[in-house]
């Protein structure tokens, strides 16, 4: 989706800025709320300039999770509006100190690319905790957050009085399928069973219309699922044909990019790395894989 300043009305108080990552906007009687704030200061701009357009007054920023291209518009849009933010509880410790994240990919202190805003956003100041089943009736009819864990530690989808579900990075649109072959993957496991739930989940929260942060809103939801499941089971696949050999992270991560047509730069190894580990976890908590140590090497093997 291109980077733009259209906005669309989704339902009666639903609304989308389309964008790298989609931004949802949910207007009351006398404010607005949005649904994260973009990847950095100029995606704070573009906000900004809507809400004095539209003549709205920022009640809050509500992240659905704490990664850079959600939340890089928060310090210009708190500094600007004086706004608040809501988040869960794990992912306002990495939005308040966003060098968080750069060391938790890379596993040490974050060299200096990880700084970029791509991965490390302004700090912001998280001034209310969101928790599972909460709802708000801040808003023309309350606001419902959901648990959405898997692509990151403690992230909330929004459900609106409108059917509509701002479904953060739950699941993703075929278009990153395609490209990336696996979206990026904090807990695999949770992320399947997420997945599995979403369908049933909406029907029962009244769901009408699905926002991915980066994907079109569909109505219907199931083939989306089936499509980041089905992304999901050719990499386990893949990674237990592989591991019939006795294979080090590293080789894995090398066989996997020529595999799947991925070149790596230092952000995407650190990402694709990063969810190759979260694969070797979860499979090897399944019971699938194992390791030993061979030379000062870990390596993996079914």
């Amino acid at each position: 989706m291109e980077n733009n300043t259209t906005l669309l009305q989704l339902k009666n108080n639903s609304w989308l800025l389309p964008g790298p990552t989609n931004l949802g906007l949910i207007t009351a009687s006398d404010s607005v709320f949005l649904v994260d704030s973009g990847n950095d200061k100029e995606a704070g701009r573009r906000i900004l300039k809507i809400l004095r357009e539209k003549d709205w007054k920022l009640k809050a920023i509500i992240n659905t999770h704490s990664n850079a291209d959600h939340i890089g518009g928060n310090d210009y849009l708190q500094k600007t509006t004086g706004c608040e933010i809501w988040a869960a509880k794990t992912e306002s410790a990495f939005i308040e100190t966003p060098k968080l994240e750069g060391g938790f990919l890379w596993g040490g202190y974050p060299f200096r690319e990880l700084g970029s805003k791509f991965f490390e956003a302004k700090p912001s100041t998280v001034t209310r905790i969101i928790r599972e089943g909460e709802t708000t009736d801040d808003t023309e009819g309350a606001l419902r957050f959901v648990h959405l864990p898997g692509h990151f530690m403690d992230m909330m989808g929004v459900m609106t009085a409108d059917g509509v579900f701002y479904a953060g990075d739950c699941i993703f649109g075929e278009h990153i399928l395609a490209k990336y072959a696996i979206p990026f993957i904090y807990d695999v496991n949770a992320f399947k069973k997420t997945l599995a739930k979403l369908p049933t989940l909406g029907s029962t929260l009244g769901a009408e219309l699905y926002v991915p942060s980066h994907g079109a809103p569909v109505s219907d939801i199931r083939a989306l699922v089936e499509a980041n499941l089905a992304a999901v089971s050719a990499v386990e696949t893949w990674l237990l044909d592989l591991l019939s050999d006795m294979l080090t992270f590293e080789d894995i991560l090398e066989k996997f990019c020529l595999a799947f047509r991925i070149r790596l730069d230092y952000a995407q190894y650190v990402l694709v790395g990063s969810t190759i580990r979260s694969f070797l976890s979860y499979l090897y908590n399944e019971g699938k894989i194992h390791y030993v140590f061979d030379g000062n090497k870990m390596r993996w093997k079914t």
